[in-house]
């Protein structure tokens, strides 16, 4: 079977809800070809039909890498969609950056083929859902006469202790992100990160020790898409 790979057309639209759909991707994604982030697009088509389809694009806090996302159409993986897609897109001259994706565990084929490609996994991220009614309320393991657990919104208006929490998840961030580093930015930047507009200050924690000068650890709160949903962000603790 020929596969044909062409530069991506708005015209593919109409056909790209099916490959979101077998490859458990939020059609969000789309939004990255309108983005000023974006940097190419390539369509696969077999008979007329979008069989797959690849998506590049840059991120301005981990500028030394290129992002790329590939769906394809199950039914067609033994036809080289993928090999193809991803073979056009390491041609391209204008990449002059090591490439990074994320691929859902379940994606066999996708492993595959990019461990043939000396890929090499660097990081993998657990999505669980808890749902809050089923927690029991528990006693805390520690003596709040021992330690001090605040909320971030407690703790915002301490110039001090926002400026040792920035330099804690600054430092977790950075040591966990070697593979692929972030921008060099200062702390006011990092601050902005911890005070996002989606954060929920008095659903965010840090773990004070005796004294109530030193910080332990924290766990930030999220709004979600979904609105009968929030998200756990950011968590770490010291070195201590």
């Amino acid at each position: 079977m020929q596969i044909i790979i062409k530069e991506y057309d708005k015209r593919d639209q109409e056909q790209i809800k099916d490959l979101f759909d077998l490859s458990f991707e939020k059609e969000g994604l789309l939004s990255i070809v309108k983005s000023s982030s974006f940097k190419f697009a390539y369509s696969a088509i077999a008979e007329d039909k979008l069989v797959g389809v690849v998506f590049g694009w840059s991120s301005s806090f981990h500028p030394y890498c290129t992002y790329f996302k590939i769906l394809s159409n199950p039914l067609y993986a033994l036809s080289g969609v993928v090999e193809k897609l991803l073979s056009k897109v390491e041609s391209l001259e204008t990449i002059d950056s090591p490439l990074q994706t994320s691929i859902w565990e379940t994606s066999i084929h996708l492993k595959n083929v990019y461990e043939k490609s000396e890929f090499k996994e660097i990081r993998r991220t657990y999505m669980p859902i808890l749902q809050v009614a089923d927690f029991k309320e528990e006693l805390v393991p520690f003596s709040e006469k021992d330690h001090m657990l605040k909320t971030l919104s407690e703790i915002s208006s301490s110039n001090e202790l926002m400026e040792k929490l920035v330099l804690l998840v600054k430092r977790n961030y950075e040591e966990t992100h070697k593979a692929n580093p972030v921008v060099v930015t200062g702390l006011e930047e990092w601050k902005n990160l911890v005070l996002a507009n989606d954060v929920i200050v008095k659903g965010s924690f840090v773990f004070l020790d005796t004294c109530g000068n030193d910080i332990l650890a924290y766990s930030f709160l999220h709004e979600s898409e979904d609105e009968h949903s929030y998200e756990l962000g950011w968590c770490g603790s010291s070195s201590s």
